[in-house]
């Protein structure tokens, strides 16, 4: 799968968590979908003929129903919840049956400046870490000057740093970095961030995201070692650093 293959592989697989005959004024719904904005759970209304059982909520992926609970088991989960926290933080053996399947380790946007937050805390990871690889994709070699700071500065680190950029302008030196100069579809309409953890598989995280409009995205961004890994076979096999009509080393 190619980056863009693999957005919509997350997004098939997209849960839904549908609320059965629940009261219209009840606000469970607007807060169950404020709490998912960025997670790959969909929140949806459904309602039986009979109108029974009420207050029911069934959790389904594309395959298989993961948990069937009442919504006061979720009312009560959503209060624990410290604001702002994202996380339901599995440490109540007592929920974890309920828990379990709503823990997500992959995210889904439509917000540029959550996408760019995201980002940055990928690129944060790698600072810290001063080891391993990222590769980051910019769309145009433009952009990645505008970057140019926060790359060099991985690269000094001991970062291995691989920069892809379709060439409509001079490419930037990033020091050590490696600049991919390339005019494909893919590095033109997407943008990516894929860091391989340094050596750790709690340290694997990668943003993927396609341009469906003028500086408007749909992205998603993950913490699944696996998916990680086969992002960046990808990149490796596709943009292979020993190409030099594909690379530009600076």
């Amino acid at each position: 799968m190619d980056i863009s293959d693999c957005i919509e592989f997350i997004r098939y697989n997209e849960k839904e968590l549908c609320l059965f005959n629940t009261d219209p004024a009840d606000s469970i719904r607007r807060d169950l979908a404020t709490y998912f904005a960025t997670q790959n759970v969909r929140i949806t209304d459904g309602r039986t003929a009979s109108g029974a059982p009420e207050n029911i909520a069934v959790l389904s992926n594309t395959s298989e129903v993961l948990a069937v609970l009442h919504t006061s088991t979720l009312k009560a989960l959503l209060e624990d919840v410290p604001t702002g926290s994202g996380d339901f933080g599995i440490t109540d053996i007592n929920y974890e049956s309920v828990l379990a399947p709503l823990k997500e380790t992959t995210f889904t946007s439509h917000d540029t400046e959550q996408l760019l937050y995201a980002s940055r805390e990928i690129e944060d990871r790698a600072r810290r870490l001063g080891q391993g690889t990222i590769h980051t994709g910019f769309q145009r070699c433009s952009v990645m000057t505008e970057q140019r700071a926060i790359y060099t500065d991985l690269a000094r680190r001991g970062v291995s740093v691989h920069a892809y950029g379709v060439p409509d302008a001079t490419p930037p030196d990033l020091g050590s970095g490696q600049v991919h100069a390339v005019s494909t579809d893919e590095i033109a309409q997407t943008w990516f961030v894929v860091f391989d953890g340094g050596g750790s598989d709690a340290q694997k995280s990668a943003l993927l995201a396609q341009e469906h409009d003028e500086n408007a995205f749909y992205g998603i961004w993950t913490y699944d070692p696996r998916f990680v890994d086969h992002v960046l076979a990808h990149l490796t096999q596709t943009y292979d650093s020993s190409t030099d009509e594909m690379t530009s080393s600076l």
